[in-house]
């Protein structure tokens, strides 16, 4: 039954993505957008470029526009790891708040090997739904999220979620605490 469940989350979660993918309007000059992420148990920030932009080659997934689009760009990533769930804390739909609710959780930051502001997006929901909850217990490390896939209470969507292949987006960190 459990696995039901997380099958139905799934595809509401593709439902939810199919739909808005043209909800990301183009505004005028290319606003930039400041977004938190959890690095090494701390909140930091990082900065996306031209986020809604009139340029056509801007990268969008769902409701959220990604800046330049990386497509076709070499240049070296790190994971960034996106968890849907409820119980985020950190990001939603601009002017939806329930709707694909989301915390970040960076690997790499200023000063590591292999840093450089670039990021391949892994798309991840909860094995079990209502298994976790971000708002009281986030999960705040690389090592948790890795701990969580290798324990199956972290599922990887990605490939469901964004079937054209891995989505690259470059964003900055600009700060922490």
């Amino acid at each position: 039954m459990n696995r039901l469940k997380w099958l139905a989350a799934v595809m509401a979660a593709m439902a939810a993505l199919a739909l808005m993918a043209g909800t990301a309007n183009a505004g005028s000059g290319g606003q930039r957008r400041i977004e938190k992420a959890w690095f090494n148990g701390h909140e930091i920030t990082f900065l996306q470029p031209s986020v809604f932009s009139a340029n056509p080659n801007g990268g969008v997934l769902a409701c959220f526009g990604l800046g330049p689009d990386m497509a076709g760009i070499t240049r070296p990533t790190q994971p960034l790891y996106v968890i849907f769930d409820d119980s985020a804390t950190q990001d939603h739909c601009d002017g939806q708040p329930d709707v694909l609710r989301h915390d970040h959780i960076l690997p790499v930051a200023p000063g590591d090997r292999g840093y450089t502001g670039a990021w391949t997006l892994d798309l991840l929901v909860e094995a079990t739904p209502g298994s976790i909850d971000l708002a009281t217990h986030p999960i705040t490390t690389a090592a948790q999220v890795r701990a969580g896939l290798a324990a199956g209470t972290l599922i990887d969507v990605t490939s469901a979620l964004a079937p054209g292949g891995p989505v690259n987006m470059v964003a900055p960190v600009i700060g922490g605490d």
